[in-house]
């Protein structure tokens, strides 16, 4: 599983690095182990691509302050937005807003992409090829269980859906014969066989706390530059790093990620240095223990899998408050469908919003471009056009 005891003490997570390196050794899936770099054979995703940008929003890097605890208003007194001090960091999949045509899309895509080994001779694809089927398989396939269980608040409670297995154990694909989980994908085949911390970047586990799933599918011509992309992303976050009094806290999925980093704590601290920016530089001088123990869970969507946006009756209406009044100085509720925003991702885009006006008043970022995120209405598709419901996607 993703999820591992954060209290495990540093001796003892000592003891577990040596034991990952020394299992490192052991290839559970020697089938996958081959490959021909002389190899011209290219995989087109633009597929994916096309989805990606249909169902994800682009949260801009924030800056290092935590966010505190607020609670939203959504007209009652449960609030159910994310409270965390990382809410607002990394890109969020619109799972509310995704009709049957999209799902249905998703998992087409997905069986397709998992067949296709059995298609071809794995074998005869170059080492780069590879490593972006896995990449992508990985994250159509935790996109797919978390749009089949959604709506979902936290993904490491997550089973896979029809199961009663986690979602990251459970063997839910099936390449060339060989039942695979995803934890299989990231851990047993690609953290062995590519000795390259950048890789950790390239699975998109569902939720805030991981890498950021990019707008644009995983390609093998630049696979290095979108992975560089992430690293930087992840490691400017306070979800990646984060200073403490007495210890230096670094993501929890460094853990997993320990048989990349031989001398786990330098290694580390030179991965992190190389990819900081000068505020992050700052923040790793110093000598504090390093402590992988940032964890968030939360769900990268849009409305904190709320229940009260998306069930079993389909899409509900929530309220919220706002300046206008109704003419006795008092807020006036405002009805917002959740077909549509909910309060809670209007919280959200405020603060994408208002964070990217900052980064171009400070000349360290390009144009922004607002469009509608699309939903497909069957009759408007068999005229060849598709209808566009109300919602932001910014770019």
């Amino acid at each position: 599983m993703y999820a591992r005891n954060t209290a495990i003490a540093a001796a003892l997570l000592g003891a577990v690095f040596t034991h990952s390196a020394a299992a490192q050794n052991a290839n559970p899936f020697p089938a996958f182990s081959h490959a021909s770099e002389a190899s011209r054979m290219h995989i087109d995703y633009s597929v994916w691509s096309d989805l990606l940008h249909d169902m994800v929003l682009n949260v801009p890097q924030m800056d290092r302050e935590p966010e505190r605890m607020r609670t939203v208003n959504t007209g009652t007194r449960i609030s159910t937005a994310n409270e965390s001090r990382y809410r607002f960091e990394a890109n969020r999949v619109a799972y509310h807003l995704m009709s049957d045509e999209y799902r249905n899309a998703v998992t087409t895509y997905r069986a397709e992409l998992e067949a296709l080994p059995s298609q071809i001779d794995f074998s005869r694809l170059n080492r780069n090829e590879q490593l972006a089927y896995w990449m992508n398989l990985h994250n159509v396939a935790i996109v797919e269980q978390v749009m089949l269980n959604y709506p979902v608040t936290y993904i490491h409670r997550m089973n896979a859906h029809g199961t009663r297995e986690n979602v990251f154990e459970a063997k839910i694909l099936n390449v060339a014969g060989q039942p695979l989980s995803l934890n299989d994908i990231r851990l047993r085949i690609v953290f062995q066989q590519w000795d390259d911390p950048r890789v950790m970047y390239g699975f998109f586990n569902g939720a805030i706390g991981g890498p950021e799933l990019p707008r644009n599918a995983f390609d093998a011509t630049r696979i290095w530059s979108q992975l560089d992309d992430n690293a930087e992303e992840f490691v400017n976050s306070l979800r990646g790093v984060e200073v403490a009094r007495r210890e230096l806290r670094v993501s929890h999925l460094y853990r997993d990620a320990a048989p990349l980093f031989p001398d786990f704590e330098s290694d580390l601290r030179a991965h992190l240095r190389q990819y900081a920016n000068e505020e992050t530089q700052a923040q790793l001088s110093g000598n504090r223990p390093l402590a992988p123990s940032v964890e968030d869970w939360h769900v990268a969507d849009l409305i904190n899998g709320s229940t009260r946006c998306t069930g079993p009756a389909g899409p509900a209406t929530m309220y919220s408050s706002r300046p206008e009044t109704a003419g006795r100085g008092e807020p006036m509720p405002v009805a917002t469908s959740c077909a549509s925003l909910p309060p809670n991702a209007l919280v959200l885009l405020d603060a994408v919003f208002d964070r990217r006006i900052e980064l171009i008043g400070e000349g360290r970022y390009g144009n922004v471009r607002t469009i509608d995120l699309p939903t497909v209405d069957p009759d408007a598709q068999n005229e060849g056009s598709a209808d566009e419901d109300s919602g932001a996607s910014p770019e």
